[in-house]
């Protein structure tokens, strides 16, 4: 992803979270709990476990460690992924504590909404959402490695953000900032790691 495109989809997602808290985040919530469907939400249910970071960290690490000798640039990939997965995560974590958001559930229970800022309690750790940064992380990291798997990374990582609104988890603008926050990490990662690599040698682990 050259760096441009980075910066304008930074700059992107960035408005659209601003406009989201402001205008955007209270309606949406709202019409998600209004059409609460139990079999869409079931289904999301079982999508959205897909956001979570123990799956990928065990899986991208055992690669590395299968295929360090066999395969170098495939196992330096894995670890790229395993690297991307756990510090857009551990970054998600503090971020939430840092802002304490309050969840839609305490919106639809108690009218509460805003930021209270440093706290642990799920109910006010909202923002961003760690589903979604991590969807972003791993989608965007594979996606640098692999041109082809960018329309599928993308995919995926907006259906993650629509479970994390139909599971009534989220706000809009929080499944923003951990597309803005995942995205970003792996930029930074891949900028790190991959700083000389050429289109030729990516080829040469490029799924068939």
């Amino acid at each position: 992803m050259p760096k441009t495109n980075s910066f304008k989809l930074f700059i992107f997602l960035l408005l659209a979270c601003v406009l989201s808290l402001i205008f955007l985040d209270i309606p949406v919530a709202e019409f998600f709990k209004s059409h609460e469907n139990k079999a869409f939400f079931r289904f999301s249910t079982e999508i959205t476990e897909l956001g979570k970071s123990d799956i990928y960290i065990p899986l991208s690490l055992a690669v590395w460690l299968i295929f360090r000798k066999r395969n170098p640039l495939l196992a330096k990939i894995a670890l790229s992924v395993f690297l991307t997965v756990v510090i857009a995560g551990l970054a998600s974590n503090i971020t939430k504590f840092f802002f304490g958001r309050n969840r839609p559930v305490m919106l639809y229970d108690f009218d509460t909404y805003g930021f209270e800022f440093f706290h642990t309690k799920y109910y006010k750790t909202s923002f961003p959402s760690g589903h979604t940064t991590v969807a972003a992380a791993l989608g965007s990291m594979l996606a640098l490695h692999w041109r082809k798997l960018t329309i599928p990374a993308a995919a995926f990582i907006i259906l993650m953000a629509v479970t994390r609104l139909s599971t009534l988890n989220h706000f809009l603008s929080d499944t923003l900032a951990g597309m803005i926050l995942g995205i970003g990490v792996s930029v930074f990662v891949y900028g790190r790691m991959f700083k000389d690599r050429k289109d030729a040698q990516i080829s040469q682990c490029s799924p068939q």
